[in-house]
């Protein structure tokens, strides 16, 4: 008896043992990948446990590169943003825009806090950096601004080394899980609106409960190593949430 078309071979048919396979390697696949992202992660993590043990980094300087890690987030968040606009051929400008101030302001808060907590003085001002008036809503974003000139201007250069490898392991994770396996082309700038929130309320409160510790206790080496050990197991178990859904999705299409 003759086939009726359209004909699918065995191989072709989701469910049979070909297609299960073929889906294990491609999970496979997938995990090997992982391993660079987070490897970059943890080698980001591991540039200021080094200075704390071995080059006298202190905890102001920790808790700014923290800080300023949520900046680079955001960063690389509105560049996600862009990017599925981009493949997707849908303008959405509000979203990012929108992101852009409210997280702005949200990392603003948070700074300022930091900075009056570690008792650095009064925050650099924008208009006296720059000569320009930061007068009403966008002065309250301006004055992050100022918290992270006043954090580089204290610890620069060392805090660049922080800077860069955080750069680095974001723009790993950006190509491996982004663009690589393809959560580009199942994301839109709505999806990503909220993705850096969990994380940096989790981020905020720990520095800010370490902060206080620090207040009580002291800066000694060993409350350092503890909130630099819990920022890293947040950023890991984020990490591995954040992107299984984006696996799951690119072995069923």
């Amino acid at each position: 008896m003759g086939k009726r078309w359209p004909y699918k071979s065995p191989s072709k048919v989701a469910g049979t043992p070909a297609k299960q396979s073929s889906d294990l390697r491609q999970l496979s696949d997938l995990s090997g990948r992982a391993k660079l992202s987070i490897a970059a992660l943890i080698l980001s993590n591991l540039v200021p446990l080094i200075g704390v043990l071995y080059f006298d980094w202190d905890h102001r300087l920790v808790i700014a590169l923290f800080w300023i890690e949520n900046l680079i987030i955001g960063a690389f968040n509105i560049l996600k943003m862009t990017g599925a606009m981009v493949v997707g051929k849908k303008v959405d400008l509000f979203t990012p825009v929108f992101f852009l101030f409210h997280y702005g302001l949200f990392c603003t808060v948070h700074g300022a806090i930091l900075w009056e907590l570690l008792e650095l003085g009064e925050v650099p001002k924008v208009e006296q950096l720059f000569g320009f008036d930061t007068s009403g809503f966008i002065g309250l974003v301006a004055d992050g601004v100022g918290v992270f000139y006043g954090f580089v201007d204290l610890y620069s250069p060392v805090i660049w080394l922080g800077i860069v490898s955080i750069v680095l392991s974001k723009t790993v994770s950006f190509m491996e899980n982004f663009i690589l396996k393809g959560e580009i082309l199942s994301t839109t700038p709505k999806d990503l609106m909220g993705k850096p929130y969990g994380k940096i309320v989790a981020m905020h409160i720990g520095v800010i409960l370490g902060a206080f510790a620090i207040q009580k206790f002291g800066s000694s080496v060993w409350i350092l190593v503890v909130i630099i050990g819990f920022k890293m197991l947040v950023d890991i178990l984020t990490h591995l949430n954040d992107h299984k859904a984006g696996e799951l999705e690119t072995i069923q299409s």
